[in-house]
């Protein structure tokens, strides 16, 4: 049997990895961003599927309550490679992973993905 990567599209039984030039990974890190009275947010632990707007999240806290999020937004975020910014001990302003508003001095030559940001609303009622 040849090698999956040497085969045609057509013929592989399962498709590329991204470690084999075949795309992003299912899962990925991502942060919750909940909007509303209570606003909070925090990034995930271990990779997960990016959820897609208008889909149900189910938060269970540490004391075994559930509150349930409606996503309405996801924004995936793009930020300069490693190699395209100043070291941090070279910051003027403080770490380069601080985000702030404000015009681009420079346009970047190359990027690397950010964590995506899900932007949630608390739902109606736990089903």
């Amino acid at each position: 049997m040849a090698d999956p990567v040497e085969r045609k599209p057509d013929e592989r039984e399962t498709p590329l990895g991204a470690e084999e030039g075949g795309g992003p990974p299912i899962g990925s890190a991502w942060t919750l961003d909940v909007e509303g009275d209570a606003a909070w947010s925090a990034d995930l632990e271990h990779a997960a599927p990016v959820p897609r707007i208008g889909e149900r999240i189910e938060f269970i806290g540490a004391d075994g309550r559930r509150q349930a999020f409606r996503v309405t937004e996801v924004v995936h975020t793009l930020q300069p490679s490693a190699s395209d910014r100043p070291p941090v001990q070279a910051e003027e302003r403080g770490p380069n992973s601080i985000v702030t508003d404000g015009a681009n001095e420079t346009v970047p030559r190359s990027l690397r993905a950010g964590l995506p940001r899900v932007v949630v609303v608390p739902a109606d009622g736990v089903k």
